[in-house]
C-alpha cells in the first residue's frame, strides 16, 4: 500500500469530523495514522479555520485530551 499524502489524510479527518466531534486519539485510530501526523494536520486545518481544537480533562481519570470539531466555515466548505 503506497504512503498517503497529507491532503488525503486531511480529507479523511474532515469527513470523520463532519459526522461528529472526535478526540485526536479517536481520529488517530479512524484515519489509521500516528498521533504526530494527526496533530500536525489538525493544527493546519485549525490555521485555516476549518476546525477547532478544544482541551479537556477526562472526569474519570484526570487525563488531558483534545477534541476536534468542524467550524461553521468548515461545514460550509466541505458541504
Amino acid at each position: 500500500m503506497p504512503k498517503r499524502n497529507s491532503l488525503e489524510i486531511r480529507k479523511k479527518i474532515l469527513q470523520y469530523l463532519k459526522e461528529n466531534p472526535l478526540t485526536l486519539a479517536q481520529l488517530e485510530r479512524k484515519v489509521n495514522t500516528n498521533s504526530r501526523t494527526i496533530k500536525q494536520d489538525c493544527e493546519e486545518l485549525k490555521f485555516y479555520k476549518l476546525i477547532t481544537i478544544e482541551k479537556g480533562i477526562h472526569p474519570a481519570n484526570g487525563k488531558l485530551f483534545y477534541t476536534a470539531k468542524l467550524t461553521n466555515f468548515g461545514i460550509e466548505i466541505i458541504g
